[in-house]
């Protein structure tokens, strides 16, 4: 397995779209990969999942 990041900013998404519909979206096609999920700066996200 490898350990993959990815990383969320608000400034990034169309207008209209919510960070929090982004990465529960994400959250939800990765399934249990999920490591971990860290805030950033009050505005982004880094989402810790294995492949």
């Amino acid at each position: 397995m490898i350990h993959k990041i990815q990383y969320f900013e608000v400034e990034k998404l169309p207008e209209g779209v919510f960070l929090q519909d982004v990465v529960n979206n994400f959250l939800a096609e990765k399934g249990e990969n999920i490591v971990a999920v860290h805030p950033v700066m009050g505005k982004s996200l880094i989402v810790h999942y294995k492949e």
